[in-house]
């Protein structure tokens, strides 16, 4: 690891806290959910597609620039997110996809990974 990369370790760690409070607050993490396990069932419910784009899009309509974005992309990244499902599955403290997931393992259903229902066939 280079001091470049110590570095960006260190500036995400700073300021993981408030990137997260910012999007919390500006109703983020509930649009994302909106995407992929919507409130109103009759609603399309979107595949993750192995990226960041939904939650780019989303950064950006809460006024978001796009130095920034990359930013909040690296927390989430450092938090375990590596696509947009994996954001409401390991970062948000609360999600629908989260909670039909688990309630789904709990009623003895078998998903072949955790993304299964998220992710694009």
């Amino acid at each position: 690891m280079d001091n470049d990369d110590l570095y960006d370790e260190e500036l995400v760690n700073d300021i993981t806290p408030n990137v997260l409070a910012v999007i919390r607050r500006d109703g983020f993490f509930q649009r994302l959910d909106d995407y992929f396990c919507p409130a109103d069932a009759s609603q399309e419910r979107l595949r993750c597609q192995g990226s960041f784009d939904i939650s780019i899009g989303i950064l950006r309509d809460i006024g978001i620039d796009e130095e920034n974005i990359q930013d909040v992309i690296e927390v989430l990244h450092a938090k375990g997110a590596c696509c947009d499902c994996e954001v409401l599955y390991n970062v948000a403290e609360e999600s629908r996809l989260k909670s039909e997931y688990w309630l789904a393992r709990a009623q003895g259903v078998e998903l072949s990974g955790r993304q299964s229902e998220a992710h694009k066939s």
